[in-house]
């Protein structure tokens, strides 16, 4: 017998978990010693969007993957003042529900499913989410949890309900934060930890073995609201600061972990060309590498981008841009 999956998801960490499911058979002990196969019906993802300076547009990584596959490809537009929710809520459940589905899985998918169309799978909806709920329930638990220092991070298994990442827990595993970890990094280990442990657990909730627990509510939980480029600001005088302040060095250090890929640590500087000498204008800088110095622990910058430039090292950046009272003392 096949189980009929719908799949939601829209980045390359969802992928991580279509290729663990996409050839996976449950064992034969389940349900009477029958063997049980996956049959992935449609993935559902976020529209094409445009990127990079031309505007192109661009599919998601998971509908990349899905028409590699030839699996079905379905999105919907989002509402333009709520992007996690639908723009016609209606045409996705006249669309979906009608499929019939055994089982919804989804993994960063960034919009909300609408209860109905859970509710019409046999054993409706299972989440894969990156934080050890309750904690940092939202669309960016790991950036969050880099920078409020957490030592710890996780991947947990929730059932889909009607509030996001709220539903009961069936599964969760753990996974020490290091002093260097990225969320790029991050977030690969615990997508690929969630795969596993989805494969692992899957027979038990189907069966109904494992029924999982509700979610402590004593206590506010916090909130992993969803990131903007402005997040990534820090005016340049703070900047300056962690030159010397290992405090402050700390705190930036984590900043920049926690927005790498996007939307990065930038501020905005007055530069002047010293070689064509003209004068002073503000342009944005960004942050592309930087390292905590391991005797002082002030934080040095390597590599920056000037708006409109390439990358270049800090000191090649200081040396033709910057003013030499704005150039630090322990500029490589």
């Amino acid at each position: 017998m096949n189980l009929k999956i719908i799949f939601f998801g829209s980045t390359s960490d969802s992928v991580l978990i279509l290729e663990k499911l996409f050839n996976f058979r449950l064992p034969p002990a389940f349900r009477r010693g029958r063997t049980f196969d996956f049959r992935l019906i449609s993935v559902v993802t976020q529209p094409p969007r445009p990127v990079g300076r031309n505007r192109v547009l661009t599919p998601t990584p998971v509908e990349d993957w899905a028409r590699k596959q030839r699996v079905t490809v379905l999105s919907f537009p989002s509402s333009p003042q709520k992007p996690w929710l639908y723009e016609n809520e209606e045409t996705v459940i006249e669309t979906l529900a009608p499929i019939k589905a055994d089982l919804l899985i989804s993994a960063c998918y960034g919009q909300k499913i609408p209860i109905a169309v859970i509710n019409k799978a046999c054993f409706g909806g299972l989440n894969v989410h990156p934080s050890i709920l309750p904690r940092w329930r939202g669309a960016d638990p790991v950036p969050w949890a880099i920078l409020t220092d957490d030592r710890q991070i996780g991947v947990t298994i929730v059932r889909l309900s009607t509030k996001f990442d709220q539903g009961v827990i069936f599964a969760q595993e753990k996974l020490n934060i290091t002093e260097e970890d990225t969320t790029d990094q991050l977030r690969s280990k615990l997508f690929t930890m969630g795969a596993d442990l989805l494969r692992k657990n899957l027979p038990d909730i189907l069966c109904g073995k494992l029924k999982g627990s509700p979610q402590k509510t004593e206590g506010t939980a916090p909130y992993a609201r969803r990131l903007t480029r402005d997040d990534g600001f820090e005016p340049w005088g703070i900047i300056q600061k962690t030159y010397a302040d290992p405090t402050e060095a700390a705190r930036i250090y984590r900043k920049f972990r926690a927005f790498s890929p996007w939307p990065g640590v930038w501020t905005e500087i007055e530069t002047r060309d010293k070689r064509q000498g003209t004068g002073k204008t503000k342009k944005r800088l960004k942050i592309i590498s930087c390292h905590l110095q391991p005797t002082t622990n002030n934080l040095q910058l390597d590599l920056v981008q000037l708006e409109g430039k390439k990358p270049t090292s800090f000191r090649q950046f200081s040396t033709a841009y910057l003013p030499n009272d704005d150039i630090p003392n322990n500029t490589p």
